[in-house]
């Protein structure tokens, strides 16, 4: 099949666009704070509520996004953990093993897109020396066809982290360990400049392209 052929086929298609979106916005994940030890640096609490999805982590704390995304990504396409004794949900921790989470997987009354908004949340001065050094940031530097989740040319977000700054989940997951190495003042051998790499997101058709950097406070 063409490239052209494949982008009439994905995009002028309504069927097909409204059969797609439909199904990829059929789902969300509610995540339950279930408990706490001891004070936990970003702030969660027990018996917080978040709504994320595959693509949206509703201000949740970026590590413990990206600690559970792939099996938030199998919940969201109707998948099921094989440990798990129920299909429609999981349990887990964050990094630090302070937080304890339950996730339940719903269905949608109306499909359409989830995408939070939650404010950046200061991390500085909490004991992690790399995150008072330097300030993250992703930049997006263009997209080959269309972005589902609406980035374009220009942008630029705050990242950390803790903070994933409203970033695509997808994206955030895959530069989670690249931002730590640049975090500790690494460079890539690959990159053409210090302190940043260049990347597309995880979607290799409509490939969203950025750099991801760090600048010093």
């Amino acid at each position: 099949m063409s490239d052209q052929k494949l982008k009439s086929t994905l995009y002028d298609d309504h069927e097909t666009v409204k059969r797609f979106r439909d199904f990829e916005n059929r789902y969300y994940q509610e995540v339950t704070i279930t408990k706490v030890i001891g004070k936990c640096p970003y702030g969660h609490r027990e018996g917080e509520k978040y709504n994320v999805t595959n693509c949206n982590s509703s201000g949740l704390c970026g590590a413990l996004y990206k600690r559970i995304h792939d099996s938030i990504v199998t919940l969201h396409y109707w998948g099921s953990l094989p440990w798990e004794k129920d299909q429609d949900r999981f349990t887990d921790i964050c990094p630090e093993m302070r937080v304890h989470i339950l996730v339940k997987r719903f269905e949608k009354e109306q499909p359409g897109i989830l995408k939070s908004t939650a404010p950046f949340r200061t991390m500085t001065g909490k004991g992690f020396p790399p995150v008072d050094r330097y300030r993250a940031f992703i930049e997006i530097l263009g997209v080959e066809h269309i972005c589902a989740w609406g980035n374009k040319e220009g942008q630029r977000f705050e990242i950390d982290p803790f903070n994933t700054g409203g970033v695509c989940g997808f994206l955030y997951s895959k530069i989670y360990p690249y931002l730590n190495v640049l975090l500790s003042g690494v460079t890539f051998p690959w990159s053409a400049q210090d302190h940043e790499m260049v990347s597309i997101c995880p979607d290799s058709y409509n490939q969203t392209s950025f750099r991801l950097l760090i600048e010093k406070r």
